[in-house]
């Protein structure tokens, strides 16, 4: 009898410490921050200038600089029209060349646009230039979209997939 219970005691034991030993092991959940806000004002004591704001403060100040850099890329030569869209950092711009430049946008052309872009707007890192009548037809109506108040971030989603297909060339 006493064997019998101390049998029992034994197997017992080893059925807990395998039960406890192949539970999951609880570990503590992590800390969640709010994501920080970003800020439409430069912080205290900070020079006033261009360069200073944040981007995506708000859609209405890329629609502004859109404006001014629509103006600054159409004083470029060879340049007709210029269709502008700023989302942050990030600008895309379309353009109609003059008629005897039509069908001629080289990478100098397009590596001018960029820079007058840069150089109008410091708060731009990236600028994605396209002289495709497709694309600039698009951009403009999409551009037509944000200006009637349709949601912005869609858009932009489908802008940049529209810039980094490449376009077709006919030769």
């Amino acid at each position: 009898m006493k064997r019998q219970l101390f049998l029992i005691f034994i197997v017992s034991l080893l059925v807990l410490s395998l039960a406890a030993g192949c539970a999951p092991q609880q570990r503590p959940m992590p800390e969640t921050k709010p994501a920080p806000q970003q800020r439409s004002e430069p912080l205290p004591n900070t020079p006033k200038g261009p360069g200073n704001r944040v981007p995506n403060a708000d859609s209405q100040e890329d629609a502004k600089r859109a404006e001014v850099l629509v103006d600054r890329i159409e004083d470029l030569e060879g340049i007709e029209d210029a269709t502008v869209i700023i989302s942050g950092s990030t600008a895309y711009v379309g353009v109609d060349m003059e008629a005897d430049m039509q069908g001629r946008m080289t990478d100098v052309m397009k590596q001018r646009v960029t820079d007058r872009a840069k150089k109008s707007d410091m708060m731009l890192t990236r600028v994605y230039v396209s002289a495709d009548s497709d694309t600039v037809t698009r951009l403009r109506n999409y551009a037509r979209d944000i200006e009637d108040g349709k949601p912005i971030s869609g858009i932009i989603r489908q802008i940049d997939e529209m810039f980094r297909r490449p376009a077709p060339t006919v030769r």
